[in-house]
């Protein structure tokens, strides 16, 4: 009779998390009822317990942080209440949460009023430390090199102070909160290449500052960005979550996304060709309202963009069209199993003109035409409208907005020549 087989090696499990933002208010949308905007509200804290409790489900080895726990460096007292018990939580597991800080947490302002429990470990923000992970028969499962930031505006390439890979050491882990390759619209903190991550020779990286979910390198060194776990405006569209990482005894590693926002950001574009009036616009969008919410499969605060060439196009821009069904959204709310709460509604519909014809008009709509192709072609016009824009931006409430890159640019043109040509088409007035 054979032997039996002997027993597999129970698979490496951690979870990897990052950008929890503790602490930072959701602003709930116009209209929204007030429980449902409380939940929004603290919509951080919801996805930190949803973290704790994946990590519990799936009795994973240890939880890695990547930086910005908290919102502000100020110490928020609730925010640090909220992460002790989840710590606790783990520690009632036997889990250990390996944790850097980041630009908004870093070692110089964030404010300890709150001691937290043993099972966290927090990285030295002088050097990269090593910590090895042992199973609970000390035999050791994992290698976790981190470093955290020492003050908010780290501009050091911290990737280069790692050690290479030990050939002792376990499956191997790097831990940082940093930007790789300029991280669009972050702000350089740590900046490094991927080059600098592969030649640490580490089997993977968690890495945390880029809210956009992210794999730079699934090879035979993972370089992840988990994102952050909630979106909390319109610019932290689509899934956000957390990975679950699974790594087998044959050294086979599977990447797993994990939703834990309870609310999904999302813009819906609605073709608004075939309404023949803005009742029958209104039950389009509640349809394919209906039709997006049950495909994400949870709450979704969407921005509702409308397309195409319609009829409607004066009623919705020039008119209170739009507005009107803002209204009536806030009155009578979509209703369906997972709630749709309509943030604001855009108009980038189009006057049903033939656009050539117009352009090869000896007129004013004609010219209108040709000077919209004008800014998109010449380079010194659409420097100028930039500059324009930038000027207008800055001189209201909003300078905290960045400058309009090419493609808002090409997408206020195309909207101003609309809105010109249904105005003067149909004889209203800019």
């Amino acid at each position: 009779m054979a032997n039996p087989p002997r027993a597999s090696r129970r698979p490496l499990r951690f979870v990897h998390a990052a950008d929890i933002h503790l602490g930072s208010r959701v602003s709930p949308p116009p209209g929204m009822e007030l429980e449902t905007a409380a939940d929004l509200i603290d919509a951080t804290y919801a996805a930190w317990r949803s973290i704790i409790d994946l990590c519990i489900r799936e009795e994973v080895d240890f939880l890695l942080i990547a930086g910005d726990i908290y919102e502000s460096a100020d110490g928020n007292i609730r925010a640090q209440l909220q992460f002790k018990e989840g710590l606790n939580r783990l520690k009632q597991n036997n889990i250990t949460a390996y944790i850097v800080h980041g630009n908004h947490d870093p070692d110089d302002a964030w404010s300890r009023s709150i001691a937290m429990p043993e099972n966290a470990v927090i990285f030295s923000s002088l050097e990269p430390e090593v910590f090895i992970h042992h199973d609970s028969k000390n035999k050791p499962r994992a290698a976790i090199v981190g470093m955290s930031f020492a003050s908010a505006h780290i501009r050091e390439n911290l990737a280069e102070r790692f050690p290479r890979r030990d050939k002792k050491w376990p499956y191997t882990i790097g831990l940082l909160h940093c930007s790789v390759g300029g991280g669009q619209g972050h702000e350089p903190y740590a900046p490094c290449t991927i080059q600098d991550l592969r030649q640490c020779g580490y089997d993977y990286w968690a890495l945390g500052h880029i809210h956009q979910p992210t794999v730079l390198d699934n090879g035979d060194s993972h370089i992840v960005y988990a994102g952050n776990p909630q979106g909390r405006d319109m610019g932290e569209t689509g899934e956000r979550g957390c990975r679950l990482v699974t790594v087998g005894a044959d050294g086979a590693v599977e990447v797993e996304v994990v939703r834990t926002g309870g609310y999904l950001w999302q813009e819906i574009e609605i073709d608004t060709g075939e309404c023949g009036d803005l009742g029958d616009l209104e039950e389009r969008i509640r349809h394919e309202l209906s039709v997006v919410s049950e495909r994400a499969g949870c709450a979704i605060i969407g921005r509702i963009i409308l397309t195409g060439a319609t009829a409607l196009h004066h009623d919705l821009v020039a008119g209170d069209g739009a507005a009107a069904l803002a209204g009536r959204f806030i009155e009578d709310p979509p209703i369906g199993r997972y709630p749709v709460h309509p943030e604001r509604i855009i108009c980038r519909t189009l006057p049903v003109v033939e656009r050539e014809a117009v352009r090869a008009r000896d007129d004013v709509l004609g010219e209108i035409c040709r000077q919209s192709d004008a800014a998109f072609e010449d380079t010194e016009v659409r420097d100028y409208l930039k500059e324009q824009l930038s000027s207008i931006s800055s001189s209201t409430a909003r300078p905290y907005l960045s400058e309009p890159d090419d493609g808002e640019v090409d997408t206020i043109i195309r909207e101003a020549e609309a809105l010109l040509l249904s105005w003067l088409s149909e004889g209203g007035r800019p």
